[in-house]
C-alpha cells in the first residue's frame, strides 16, 4: 500500500472517530467508552509480550490507577488530571517494589507473581476501610478542564480518544527506538540478546515499569466514566480476559490488534445481551472459533491470507489487459 493511500486511509479514520459519538445513539457511545478502556489494557499486554512477559497482573495496576485517582479526589479534593500522573507513579513504584524480584527469575515466577498480585490487591482494596470495602469509594467527582465539567457521553468518548492516543503514541515511538529494537530482540531470543550485550533484565523491568504506568491512566479514565472504584471490576478474571484482546486481533500486531480485539469482544456481548443467558455461551463459542480457525488473529489471517489473495487478483487483472504483472 502506498505512502499516500495509507495517509488518506489514516485522515477518513480519524474524521469518521471524531463525528461517530454524534451518529450513534448514547448506548452505543458507552460501548465505545468502554471500548477504549479494554484497548488500553490490551496495548498494556501486547506491550509486555514484547519482552517474553504475558502478565496476569493487568487488572492489578488498572485498579492502582482507578483507586489512586477516586481517593485522591475524594479524600485529598484534588483535580483529576494531577491524579492521573501521581496513580501512573505509584504504580510504577509498587511494580518496582514486587517485580525486583520476579523478573531477574525468569517469566514464569513473573506470572506466578502476576498472578499473586492481582488478587492480593483485589483483597486489600475490598478488605481494607481505607479503600472503602467491597462496596467501593462511593461517588467520585467528575473530572473538570478549567472551569467546564466533563460530563456528558460525547465529552468522555474524546477524553477517552486522547488517553488512547497518547497511549499508541508512546508505545509506536518506544517500538521504534533503540529500547524497542532491544525489547524485539529479548523476544525473539533470550540467549541471543543476552549474547550481544543486552541487559535483560533492566530491559525487561522498563517495558514493565512503563505498563504499569499506562495501566494506572486506564484506570483513572475508568474512574472518570464510571464515578466510582470497586474492588470487582479489578478481578483477576479481568486479568485473563484481557489476553483474549490481541489474541483475537493478531499477536503479531502490537498496536492495531489490541484495538480490533476489545472491539469486537466488547462489542459481541453488549449487543448480545438480548439473549441473556446464552450471551456468555455464543460470545465464549466465537471466540474459540476464531482461535481454532484463525490462530493468528484476525489481522493475521488478513496478512496471510487476504492480502496475498489480492495481490494475485490485481496481478491476474493486468495480465488479461495486456500489462506485465
Amino acid at each position: 500500500m502506498s505512502k499516500p493511500i495509507k495517509i488518506g486511509l489514516l485522515a477518513v479514520m480519524v474524521i469518521v472517530l471524531v463525528i461517530l459519538p454524534h451518529l450513534v445513539n448514547p448506548y452505543t457511545v458507552q460501548v465505545l467508552i468502554t471500548t477504549i478502556t479494554y484497548s488500553m489494557l490490551g496495548l498494556a499486554f501486547g506491550f509486555s509480550l514484547k519482552v517474553g512477559l504475558p502478565r496476569f497482573d493487568i487488572a492489578a495496576w488498572w485498579g492502582v490507577g482507578g483507586y489512586a485517582t477516586a481517593l485522591l479526589m475524594l479524600k485529598a479534593h484534588m483535580n483529576f488530571w494531577p491524579t492521573v500522573l501521581i496513580g501512573g507513579i505509584i504504580a510504577m513504584v509498587l511494580g518496582f517494589l514486587i517485580f525486583i524480584i520476579a523478573v531477574p527469575r525468569g517469566m514464569m515466577v513473573f506470572l506466578m507473581f502476576g498472578m499473586v498480585v492481582a488478587m492480593a490487591i483485589q483483597q486489600i482494596f475490598g478488605s481494607v476501610k481505607f479503600f472503602g470495602g467491597w462496596s467501593g469509594t462511593g461517588l467520585v467527582p467528575r473530572p473538570t478542564i478549567f472551569s467546564h465539567t466533563i460530563a456528558g457521553k460525547p465529552e468522555l468518548y474524546y477524553l477517552g480518544l486522547f488517553f488512547l492516543v497518547v497511549n499508541l503514541l508512546v508505545y509506536y515511538f518506544l517500538y521504534n527506538s533503540k529500547i524497542g529494537r532491544a525489547w524485539n530482540a529479548i523476544g525473539s531470543s533470550l540467549r541471543l540478546a543476552g549474547s550481544v550485550g543486552i541487559d535483560i533484565v533492566r530491559y525487561r523491568m522498563a517495558n514493565v515499569l512503563i505498563g504499569n504506568f499506562f495501566l494506572a491512566v486506564a484506570g483513572s479514565y475508568y474512574i472518570a466514566f464510571s464515578l466510582s472504584a470497586a474492588p470487582t471490576s479489578f478481578s483477576f478474571s479481568a486479568s485473563i480476559f484481557v489476553m483474549m484482546y490481541i489474541v483475537v486481533g493478531g499477536i503479531a500486531h502490537s498496536l492495531s490488534g489490541p484495538l480490533l480485539g476489545a472491539l469486537i469482544l466488547t462489542f459481541i456481548p453488549e449487543y448480545l445481551r438480548v439473549a441473556k443467558e446464552y450471551e456468555p455461551i455464543i460470545t465464549a463459542v466465537i471466540t474459540i472459533l476464531i482461535i481454532i480457525f484463525l490462530p493468528a488473529g484476525i489481522l493475521g489471517w488478513i496478512d496471510q491470507k487476504a492480502k496475498p489473495w489480492f495481490a494475485r487478483l490485481g496481478k491476474g487483472r493486468k495480465t488479461e489487459q495486456g500489462v506485465p504483472a
